[in-house]
């Protein structure tokens, strides 16, 4: 993950170099979201046939050349978008594969409970990643910086190649003797994954969108204050990494009361909470900190849970193809998370101008209303389902 804040952190300085607004500096952010929604149906689905491990040496090995690409090739709009979107094709080939590597290793319990430790480490890697960046932005350029992701790649596709042992994926004894990876159509035969999938969609569109943009947030609200660099770069790196335990604590809250139920009540208060830290913009800059590191927290809360609640949906022949539509659908939200904002940026008048922000962070809350929302009609629905039951049953 050393690669995965280069543009976050680096977007308005090339930004301004490169001539881009900040609508294209958005899209440059999707692109490596794009990137991996393309890769993932083709990556994730053969993990059902083929050993992840293969898949996540390849996929590493995929981010390290485009990050590669990027420190000797970038110097606009569409060579950083072609790029960037490599590195984010290598993510496809790393992230669920990662999961899907556990998967084939662990019992169904053992399973369920590593999930969202997995998921939530995916924060603290980005958080390694800002921690990382911050600091290469204050001493060097993009490309030392894209160089030393390159070589985090490298050293994840070794260590896998090292220290995981390979094994021959189940195969459902009942059914056909190879599905195609291409055939994603158990996803959509199972509602309940659906009503995860398409809730993850919302949430990545959020999370991505504040994870896209939020250095170039805290480096403006830290402006007015005169707040270094390093100081920036340490809250940016700690507010991800707090980002971890959130999803923990709420991939376990859903496994006591409800998974439908909690992810809605979480959806609908970070929605609230996106709307809060909008109003205290303009208030005493510590605040306005303050608040958006719980925004985060808030954010992070039904992580885990939603990948858990498809892993959980799936079967062990059809694990690989309900990630990759998760993977696929859930990431084409985080592909359009970034532009959004920067349209708003654009919109409201530049990232300098608090109305843009104000609009920037309206614009993210929308995500999680969209998960309450839909999390709450499936919940309903369930609530319904089983009332029909017990009448039946009587």
């Amino acid at each position: 993950m050393a690669s995965f804040a280069v543009w976050p952190v680096f977007l308005t300085q090339l930004g301004d170099a490169w001539g881009l607004s900040n609508t294209e500096v958005g899209w440059v952010n999707g692109a490596y979201f794009v990137g991996y929604v393309l890769a993932t149906p083709v990556l994730v689905g053969l993990t059902d046939t083929v050993d992840a491990k293969r898949i996540f040496i390849g996929g590493a090995l995929a981010t390290c050349i485009g990050s590669a690409g990027f420190a000797m090739f970038a110097e606009g709009f569409w060579s950083a978008s072609l790029t960037w979107g490599l590195v984010g094709a290598g993510l496809a080939g790393t992230y669920m594969p990662g999961l899907q590597i556990l998967n084939a290793r662990l019992d169904g319990e053992q399973r369920i409970k590593a999930v969202p430790f997995y998921t939530s480490c995916f924060g603290f890697g980005t958080g390694g990643s800002f921690y990382l960046n911050g600091h290469l932005l204050e001493y060097f350029d993009h490309h030392v910086a894209a160089w030393a992701g390159a070589v985090g790649s490298f050293l994840a596709a070794a260590a896998i190649a090292l220290l995981v042992a390979g094994v021959t994926p189940e195969r459902d004894p009942a059914g056909p003797a190879r599905r195609h990876p291409l055939d994603l159509r158990p996803a959509f035969r199972k509602p309940q994954a659906m009503s995860y999938i398409l809730a993850y969609f919302a949430h990545t569109f959020e999370l991505f969108a504040y994870r896209g943009w939020s250095f170039a947030l805290f480096a403006f609200l830290g402006a007015s204050v005169s707040m270094s660099l390093s100081t920036i770069t340490t809250l940016v790196s700690l507010l991800t990494v707090t980002g971890m335990a959130a999803s923990i604590i709420g991939a376990r809250y859903c496994l006591r009361y409800g998974r439908h139920r909690v992810i809605s009540l979480v959806g609908m208060s970070s929605a609230v909470m996106a709307l809060i830290c909008a109003m205290l913009l303009e208030g005493p800059v510590w605040l306005a900190l303050a608040f958006l590191w719980i925004y985060n927290i808030f954010i992070m809360l039904d992580s885990g849970a939603l990948t858990a609640g498809t892993v959980a949906a799936a079967d062990q022949h059809d694990r690989g193809a309900l990630l990759a539509v998760h993977s696929m659908v859930g990431f084409t939200g985080g592909a359009l998370g970034g532009p959004a904002v920067g349209l708003m940026l654009d919109i409201g008048g530049g990232a300098d101008s608090m109305h843009s922000w104000f609009l920037a962070l309206l614009v993210m809350g929308a995500g999680s209303a969209l998960v309450g929302i839909i999390q709450a009609a499936f919940w309903w629905r369930q609530r319904q389902n089983d009332r029909l039951a017990g009448q039946s049953e009587l």
